[in-house]
Formats: C-alpha cells, structure tokens, sequence
C-alpha cells in the first residue's frame, strides 16, 4: 500500500543518504534504487523503503547458481513480526515511552521505528547486517525519528542500560533460540522487559512466554508460507 506521502518522504529519505562530501554511500544507493516507500495494513502510521517487485534483488531468494551469489536483502521486507511489535508498542506507548529501548535483529527498523513514535528516551535497533543498519537509519529519517544502531553481535553483552528489549521475528535460527533466549532470559532476571513476536518460525519458543495479542499479518513484500500469518506477540520470562 502506497504511503499516501511518499513523494514527501522520497525526497527527505534521499537528502538523508548524502555523506559528508555530498555523494550517495554504495549500500544507500543500493536500498533506494531497490525501494519504493510504502506502508502496510497493520501499520499505516510507518512508511518504509522496502523491496520492489522489479527489484533484480527478488533473484536472491531464487533457486539458481546465480542466486548464492546476491545476499538476500532481508533488511527490505517489513516481516510479520516487526510489524506485530510496531502495532503493540504504538498501542501501548507506556511500555516504552521515557524508557531505552533495544530492537534486537531489527530488520528494516519498524519496531524501533514504532518505539521511537511512542516517546522512547533513545532507541538503538541492531542488526550484523550493515546495510539493514543504513535502511533504519533512511527509514529513522523517513518517519521523523532518530534511531541509533549498531553492528556488533549483541548475544551475551552487558546491557548499557535498555529497559525494554524488541525482538521480531528472530526464531528462524537454532543459534538464536538457543544462546540468544538464553541471553535474552538473563536481561529479563535483570529487570529488564523483552517482548518478542513471531508467525510461528521453526524455533518459536512455546515455554516460558506469556502470550500477550495475537494479529493477522503478512510480510510485506509477501514472501511467508501460507501458513504463517497469525503472529504472537509474548513476553519472555525469566529461567
């Protein structure tokens, strides 16, 4: 769905990517000339750079020799679950507003992006892949808000100080279900509030989490299994 402002937001996101000597950085040139700024149903309020349909890019996610050798640009989908935290944080700012937030694997930046909206003191969205890194920071700029980031693998860091962790979307991988619910179990004996959300992923925990709204949701551009639309918002607990 068209964001109904995006020739507006076109404009602001492309004076957003000029470097200090005024040219367009290789990774923001790479995210705007495969984006087009659109929003989705269950988060109108956020306007995003996310994948076109004629975007050569789609052949990452191909089954050819040629395939393996374009990263998939995970950074440029809204996925279900970043979409399921933007809409519960925008719904409930008082789980966030004044408060440090992290958005752990954060994708195109929604819910930090969501987060920052609802009146969050600072917000920092992570993710190892640099370029989704640049897309939060064009789409930060898109939305009006600023969003710091950061590259390194968090899984077992010291909290700096986040009283809320985000995760969307994370339970696809055996080493994050693993090590990172562990971690994320050790902030939450620390004080600290982490809300996840998933459509049902291979690695989604079903233990210890307590279950919080579910929506309807797709990716946005659509590339999830039928199967997968109802996402679960929950709160992780502690061991």
């Amino acid at each position: 769905m068209p964001c109904q402002r995006s020739g507006l937001l076109r404009s602001e996101t492309l004076m957003s990517t000029l470097d200090s000597h005024g040219s367009i950085t290789a990774e923001r040139r790479l995210i705007l000339d495969n984006t087009s700024v659109v929003s989705t149903v269950l988060v109108p309020e956020i306007c995003l750079n996310l994948l076109k349909q004629t975007s050569p890019l789609w052949q990452a996610f191909e089954d050819t020799p040629e395939a393996k050798e374009i990263a998939r640009p995970y950074w440029a989908f809204a996925w279900s679950g970043g979409q399921a935290l933007a809409r519960y944080i925008l719904d409930n700012p008082q789980l966030v507003r004044g408060k440090h937030i992290l958005d752990f694997g954060a994708g195109c930046g929604i819910a930090a992006i969501a987060a920052a909206k609802s009146g969050a003191r600072c917000v920092t969205a992570s993710d190892i892949d640099p370029v989704a890194l640049q897309a939060v920071r064009i789409n930060g700029n898109a939305n009006h808000v600023s969003i710091e980031t950061d590259a390194s693998d968090l899984i077992y860091t010291e909290n700096p100080g986040w009283a809320v962790v985000l995760a969307g979307d994370i339970w696809y991988d055996s080493r994050l279900a693993g090590h990172g619910m562990n971690w994320l179990r050790q902030l939450v004996s620390q004080g600290v509030s982490v809300i996840s959300a998933d459509p049902g992923r291979a690695f989604s925990p079903s233990a210890g989490i307590r279950p919080l709204i579910t929506y309807k949701a797709r990716s946005v551009p659509d590339l999830e299994h039928p199967n997968l639309q109802d996402v679960a918002v929950f709160r992780i607990l502690s061991a």
